[in-house]
């Protein structure tokens, strides 16, 4: 299992494709592990990709938290550091997008293109009230409460209408399984809490960069997007159509269209 110690935890990582290829770096949603890139990962020929856990995900460890994004940046430098990786594109899904900006507004030489998925650049009193609901079913009936609470809020209103065996108790088990342990969640959530507002930092962001929205995501709505767009020089935005918060399992195709023709990369 190809797994490094850094920055005081263990990270489980997949690094795949052809070495010579440009490397795409991927970072999780906030519960997510790297299996969840998987209907993605078939439309990402030419590209090398290395996506990984993060602290209180998948097969990384959990060590005691909370685990902010400044953390998780900093667990992200410490890996790229310890795999000897130059360059690099970096797309970042929700929380994910968050550690990206946080990565990106230190300017680090290696970055190439940034692309920012469904994601905030600020905790607001409506989305800290979203993710406070969160916390608390996970506290009160944990994680098959919290999947509960977040569904309406996760998936587009297409997506459920064409598959809404999604909501129902079978598929929330199998969530509930991959999902991380409670402490972890709790220490994830406790984390994206700590969020600052970016935006007086995104300035100093050098690399191009991409931020799509989904039009039909509750929880980052594309506002959200905007106000990321605005705060970085050399940002584009665009909105995602009949798709909500998880555009890598709603609509992969689409996804990988925008992801391809920005980085330029051809079949």
């Amino acid at each position: 299992m190809p797994e490094v110690s850094v920055n005081g935890t263990t990270l489980f990582y997949r690094l795949e494709g052809p070495k010579d290829a440009p490397l795409l770096v991927l970072l999780n949603g906030i519960f997510q592990r790297t299996e969840a890139w998987e209907p993605l990962m078939p439309y990402l020929g030419g590209l090398a990709v290395l996506r990984y856990d993060m602290r209180g995900q998948g097969q990384s460890a959990t060590p005691p938290g909370p685990y902010p994004p400044e953390l998780h940046a900093a667990d992200l430098e410490a890996l790229l550091r310890r795999l000897g990786v130059a360059e690099y594109h970096l797309l970042g899904l929700s929380n994910g997008g968050v550690v990206a900006q946080v990565h990106a507004a230190g300017r680090p030489q290696g970055l190439q293109r940034l692309i920012l998925l469904c994601t905030t650049p600020r905790l607001d009193p409506l989305l800290r009230a979203k993710v406070e609901s969160w916390r608390q079913a996970l506290e009160l009936g944990g994680t098959q409460a919290r999947l509960r609470v977040a569904l309406p809020w996760v998936w587009g209103r297409t997506f459920l209408e064409a598959h809404p065996e999604v909501a129902e108790e079978a598929s929330l088990l199998q969530m509930e399984q991959a999902a991380p342990s409670p402490q972890a969640q709790g220490h994830l959530l406790e984390g994206f809490l700590q969020l600052t507002d970016l935006r007086p930092r995104l300035g100093s962001v050098q690399a191009p960069t991409l931020v799509l929205s989904g039009e039909e995501d509750l929880l980052f709505p594309p506002c959200y997007g905007e106000e990321t767009a605005r705060a970085i020089p050399k940002a584009q935005h665009r909105v995602l159509p009949r798709v909500g918060h998880v555009p890598t399992l709603e609509n992969p195709p689409l996804l990988a269209q925008e992801i391809r023709a920005f980085l330029e990369v051809t079949a």
